[in-house]
C-alpha cells in the first residue's frame, strides 16, 4: 500500500480536453421602411432586452481643429429632447428600470439601452426622442461644455491617459483621424460651438447611416412594428465621404513626457497594427494572448512574476476600420524603467524567433474561444457583438468565422506574424515618467536622445 497521503487526483497534471464548438446563435434580420439594418437575437434567459443603435461615424470625421465633436455630439443629445428636458429624461428612464448611454469612439456613434421587456415599447420612445428630436439648446451645451474642459485639463495629470495620448499621436501624426483624441483636447472643444454640434447631428445622425443590433426576450411577431412606430419617421440624407488616411509619419525611437518625482514610469511600445478587416486578425489575436494579452502571457509573467518591475504588463492589436496599432504597456517602478523596456524589446523579439510552445496555443485558443462564448452569454454581450459585426459591416456569422480561423493558425503562422508586425529595432517606446532619473539607464541600453512631448502631446523644444 502507498503511504503517499496526496489524493490521487492531485498527482498527475490535469489534462486539457478538446475545445468545444462555439454556436453562435441565428439572428433575425431585416430593413426597416427607411433603410435601418436590423438584428435581433431572441433570449428569453430573463425579461430584459438590450438594444444597441450604432452608427457608422464617430471621431473619424471631426477634423485636427475640431477633436472631440462626435462625442460632445452624442453627449449633448440626451440633455433634453422632445417635450423632456434632461433632468424628465433621466427620470422616465429610472421608473422604467432602463439603462441608457451615447457615447461615440473611433470609428462610430452609439446609443445603447437595457430595459426590462414590459417596459420596452415606452423605453423606445425616450431613446427614439433623443436620436430623432435632441433639444441641442444652449445652456446644457455651456455646462457640457465647461464640464468636458474640466475633465481635458485634469487628463494632464493622469499619467496612463497621457502615454495613450502622445502614443497615438507619435504613431498616427496629428492629421490622421486615430492621432486625436476622441473626447478631443481643451483648443479643439473651446473652438467648436453649439452650432457645429447641430450640423454633425443633422449630418451624420441619419438611419442610412446607422444599424440596429438588438438581444433578449422580445416579441418576435410585434418587434418591425414596435421599431417602425419609434424610428419610422427619421429621414435618410446625404453623406459626406470618408476623409482619406494620411501616410504614417516616421516612428521616432524614443519619446518622453517628463514628470519629475513622479514614482513610476508609464511605458509603451507602439508600432503599426492591422485593420477590422484583415485576414491576419485572426493569427494576430493568437499572438496577442500569448504575448501580452492575458494574465499568463510572456510579458506579465516576465515583467510582473520573474523581475516583480510592475502589477501587470499587456499587450493588443486594436483593429478599427482603417490599419490601427500594436501597443506593449505597462506602468513600472521608476529605477525599472530601462530593465523592464529591455525585457519588453526582448519578449517581443522571443515572438519572432522562438515558436510558441503546444500548450500556449493552446491555452490562447481557449481564451479566445471563452471571450467569444462569454460575450454571446447575454443579451448585452450579443447585442453588443452583433452591432459590431454591423458597424464595420463584417459577415453575420463573423463570431463562428473568427473561431473557425483561430483553430486553423498553427506555431509557425505565428511566428511569422510576429516577423512581418514586430520588428524590435524598428518599434517606437513611449515614456512618461521622471527624465532626469530614467533617460540616464536610457542611453546606457542603447536608446537616443528622446523627443520630448508636453501631457497635450504638444513638442517641446530641444535641450
Amino acid at each position: 500500500m502507498s503511504t503517499d497521503s496526496t489524493p490521487r487526483y492531485m498527482q498527475a497534471a490535469p489534462v486539457v480536453a478538446p475545445l468545444p464548438s462555439l454556436v453562435a446563435p441565428v439572428p433575425l434580420r431585416f430593413q426597416l421602411s427607411n433603410g435601418i439594418d436590423v438584428v435581433a437575437v431572441r433570449r428569453q434567459v430573463a425579461p430584459i432586452v438590450s438594444l444597441n443603435l450604432v452608427l457608422r461615424t464617430g471621431a473619424d470625421h471631426d477634423g485636427a481643429d475640431r477633436a472631440g465633436l462626435a462625442s460632445l455630439t452624442a453627449e449633448m443629445m440626451d440633455e433634453g429632447a422632445g417635450d423632456r428636458s434632461t433632468l424628465e429624461i433621466a427620470e422616465v428612464l429610472e421608473r422604467l428600470g432602463a439603462d441608457l448611454y451615447l457615447g461615440a469612439g473611433r470609428d462610430g456613434s452609439q446609443v445603447t439601452l437595457q430595459v426590462p421587456t414590459e417596459e420596452f415599447g415606452a423605453a423606445l420612445e425616450v431613446a427614439a426622442d433623443i436620436v430623432l428630436r435632441p433639444r441641442l439648446e444652449a445652456d446644457d451645451w455651456k455646462r457640457v461644455v465647461h464640464d468636458r474642459l474640466t475633465a481635458l485639463g485634469q487628463r494632464r495629470d493622469q499619467p496612463e491617459s497621457v502615454a495613450d495620448l502622445v502614443a497615438a499621436l507619435t504613431l498616427y501624426g496629428p492629421q490622421h483621424p486615430y492621432g486625436r483624441p476622441v473626447d478631443g483636447f481643451e483648443a479643439t472643444v473651446g473652438n467648436l460651438g453649439l452650432d457645429d454640434v447641430r450640423q454633425f447631428h443633422a449630418t451624420f445622425w441619419r438611419p442610412n447611416n446607422a444599424l440596429i443590433s438588438l438581444s433578449g426576450d422580445f416579441d418576435p411577431a410585434a418587434l418591425r412594428d414596435q421599431l417602425e412606430r419609434s424610428f419610422g419617421d427619421w429621414k435618410p440624407g446625404l453623406l459626406p465621404p470618408t476623409p482619406p488616411t494620411p501616410t504614417l509619419p516616421p516612428l521616432p525611437r524614443l519619446v518622453m513626457v517628463d514628470r519629475p518625482g513622479a514614482p513610476q514610469s508609464v511605458v509603451r511600445v507602439i508600432a503599426p497594427g492591422s485593420s477590422r478587416h484583415a485576414p491576419d486578425r485572426p493569427g494576430l489575436s493568437l499572438l496577442n494572448v500569448v504575448l501580452g494579452g492575458s494574465f499568463t502571457s510572456r510579458l506579465n509573467f516576465t515583467l510582473r512574476e520573474k523581475k516583480g518591475y510592475t502589477y501587470g504588463a499587456g499587450s493588443s492589436f486594436s483593429t478599427h476600420r482603417r490599419p490601427s496599432a500594436f501597443s506593449a504597456r505597462s506602468s513600472v517602478f521608476t529605477q525599472m524603467t530601462a530593465p523592464a523596456v529591455t525585457d519588453f524589446l526582448a519578449e517581443i523579439d522571443r515572438m519572432r524567433t522562438d515558436d510558441v510552445t503546444p500548450d500556449e496555443i493552446t491555452k490562447a485558443r481557449a481564451s479566445l474561444l471563452g471571450r467569444t462564448a462569454e460575450a454571446l452569454s447575454t443579451s448585452s454581450g450579443t447585442a453588443a457583438t452583433f452591432a459590431e459585426v454591423g458597424l464595420y459591416e463584417l459577415p453575420i456569422d463573423e463570431p463562428s468565422r473568427f473561431i473557425a480561423a483561430v483553430a486553423a493558425i498553427e506555431a509557425a503562422d505565428i511566428r511569422a506574424l510576429a516577423g512581418r508586425y514586430l520588428d524590435p529595432s524598428k518599434l517606437g517606446i513611449v515614456i512618461v515618467g521622471d527624465r532626469a532619473v530614467v533617460e540616464p539607464h536610457l542611453r546606457e541600453i542603447g536608446l537616443p536622445v528622446p523627443l520630448m512631448r508636453g501631457p497635450d502631446g504638444e513638442l517641446l523644444a530641444a535641450d
